[in-house]
């Protein structure tokens, strides 16, 4: 029988409390660390509704109560390719290939073996400012042991639940935005302008974010806690093991893990390449944790130490 087992996502008890900053600050740690927004502690409703969505097979439902405890920190973009640099400088880290990229002479995904996080092929010219792709989690968790150590500061990949609750950003719809505002504002998604680029059989958002593919990190509006791309533009890493059930999870948003590994680990949020069906805060996506995309990344989160009162 699988084991669960709660990955503690905060400080450990010995640890004493911590007056969190206001929610929205913005800490720094180092000139070349990424941007980090303070999210405040809060509960929510992890998952979708039937009533909201069809066909929902993809673990939101039935929805779970869930409460975030401690206020934490999450990075305000994507880490970009800038930042990844310093890191892969410091760390001799090269160039791996096999990262998974469209094949639009047989429209479908491959891996292609020339395709690295130093030429993903998407963007055609990549800049410091675009998020970081073509990384596996390992080397996602790579990045941020390093950030740890070069910090001194408790970084980590956020938890499922920690990054629901920060891309809702207080909100209980389907979408962070409303269904009254155009989607495009906040999320670079398959929208009409990727459609006219490169046309796909899936429905795009009827708005144009303009943006054909990946767009620099923060380019549009941020959601109400100040954090940008949470939906669109790249899938992001999480913590826990890939599952399709809420039954059993820890309410205390910490990652769900299993002893002995992940077969799989969760994705978040969508990319440039996703319908709007899939880029929201519920849904949920899963690959296997050596992959690489050039429409994946990651964001990094921390806990709040004393330095940070």
């Amino acid at each position: 029988m699988r084991r669960w087992v709660a990955l503690a996502a905060f400080c450990v008890l010995a640890t004493p409390a911590v007056a969190a900053p206001a929610a929205g600050t913005v800490v720094k740690d180092c000139a070349t660390c990424p941007d980090m927004v303070v999210v405040p502690a809060g509960s929510f409703q992890m998952g979708t509704p039937r009533s909201q969505v069809a066909n929902n097979e993809t673990a939101e439902a039935p929805p779970v109560a869930m409460t975030i405890p401690k206020a934490f920190l999450m990075g305000r973009t994507e880490v970009t390719r800038a930042e990844f640099e310093v890191y892969a400088r410091e760390r001799n880290f090269e160039p791996v290939g096999l990262c998974r990229v469209w094949n639009k002479d047989k429209g479908r995904y491959d891996d292609d073996k020339n395709r690295t996080w130093r030429k993903p092929g998407v963007p055609e010219m990549p800049q410091g400012r675009h998020p970081i792709t073509c990384v596996n989690w390992f080397e996602s968790k790579d990045f941020i042991k390093w950030l740890a150590a070069k910090t001194g500061k408790p970084y980590r990949l956020p938890t499922e639940a920690e990054w629901e609750y920060a891309a809702r950003a207080g909100s209980s719809g389907l979408n962070p935005w409303g269904p009254d505002e155009a989607g495009c504002k906040y999320a670079n998604v398959y929208d009409i302008t990727t459609m006219r680029k490169t046309p796909q059989a899936w429905r795009h958002a009827a708005c144009v974010d303009g943006f054909a593919d990946i767009a620099p990190a923060g380019s549009l509006k941020p959601n109400n806690f100040g954090l940008y791309d949470m939906i669109g533009n790249v899938w992001e890493w999480a913590e826990d093991c890939a599952t399709k059930s809420h039954e059993g999870r820890p309410k205390d948003g910490s990652a769900w893990v299993w002893q002995g590994g992940c077969k799989r680990v969760i994705q978040r949020g969508g990319g440039w390449f996703t319908s709007p069906e899939r880029a929201r805060p519920g849904y949920h996506g899963d690959a296997t944790a050596a992959d690489r995309f050039d429409f994946g990344g990651f964001r990094v989160a921390r806990d709040l130490t004393e330095d940070d009162k």
